[in-house]
């Protein structure tokens, strides 16, 4: 977390308290972090543009709207994940639920795997480490991404909204897109992943101050105040079958998720970051597949 580092801190606290642009300072932070690692953030530009080159999945995500829903059956590898998150959750989900593990006063969901207990199914990393996936997210990001960490996330019935029940952004001085893919039918009542597309986003922040808000406080907006500055028919809910997803930019468009009321809301969860954003140790706990390709070994930090 960027309070860890004391310079970032100053730059982020005192910036925007002298009037300064939230993306002024981003981009100077995101500067003296790639000088930590330049040959790399070098390598990852020029291997970008071999990796998207003649790709039919170029423009599908888009920074103007930070989001693109995925149908069922429409990203090559990612076909059966669904069917592999079912059986996770029959393995995993008693003793989970019963531990209480990844379920705090602000995180309103368990986590169903940790970064170890990711080795024992490979084919998440398959499909997260698929041509169409890799070829999305690098020509979104316009360099080689780093794979951050792979998870199914379990929501059960809750009539708060605390922590990420509330509007917010995941770190927006790292850069997350998040891949979310339902294991189960979801509906309204179960919670769904809930977002503002980025260009709408990008004013209700301007609007609600938001970036002195994250840096200040707690980063989270109620309904209440959200909701004078979007409406309900502008946002995306991803209502729809087992096996339908979405790929957001939960550092870019405020977003919930969560807010089950009746049955669960079940999720594969893919998350990346740009390289010399984040440490990524929770990747170097994932497993290898056999005969990675050096773009595989990119997005896995090697």
């Amino acid at each position: 977390m960027f309070l860890n580092n004391p310079l970032k801190m100053y730059i982020y606290a005192y910036g925007l308290r002298a009037g300064m642009s939230f993306q002024f300072l981003k981009d100077v932070v995101d500067f003296l972090d790639a000088l930590k690692r330049p040959l790399d953030w070098w390598r990852r530009r020029r291997m970008a543009k071999s990796v998207i080159a003649g790709s039919k999945w170029r423009g599908f995500f888009t920074k103007e709207k930070g989001m693109a829903a995925l149908a069922l059956g429409e990203i090559p590898g990612l076909e059966n994940v669904h069917l592999l998150g079912q059986r996770i959750y029959k393995e995993r989900k008693d003793e989970v639920l019963k531990t209480g593990r990844g379920r705090t006063e602000y995180n309103p969901f368990h986590f169903l795997l940790t970064d170890e207990e990711v080795s024992a199914y490979p084919e998440l990393m398959e499909a997260a480490l698929s041509d169409s996936m890799m070829e999305i997210m690098t020509d979104y990001f316009g360099t080689v991404p780093r794979l951050q960490n792979v998870n199914l996330w379990i929501a059960t019935p809750d009539e708060e909204n605390v922590g990420s029940n509330l509007f917010h952004l995941d770190k927006p001085d790292v850069h997350f897109v998040t891949v979310f893919i339902n294991v189960f039918p979801v509906e309204l009542e179960n919670g769904p992943v809930t977002a503002l597309p980025a260009d709408l986003s990008h004013q209700a922040c301007l609007e609600t101050h938001y970036e002195s808000l994250y840096y200040s406080g707690d980063g989270r907006l109620p309904d209440v105040n959200m909701l004078s500055h979007c409406s309900e028919e502008d946002l995306f809910r991803l209502i729809g079958p087992a096996g339908a997803g979405a790929v957001c930019d939960t550092s870019t468009c405020l977003h919930y998720g969560s807010r089950c009321r009746s049955g669960e809301r079940v999720s594969v969860v893919f998350r990346y970051a740009p390289a010399h954003k984040i440490k990524g140790k929770g990747t170097e706990l994932l497993p290898r597949p056999e005969k990675m390709n050096p773009v595989q070994e990119m997005f896995l930090g090697a």
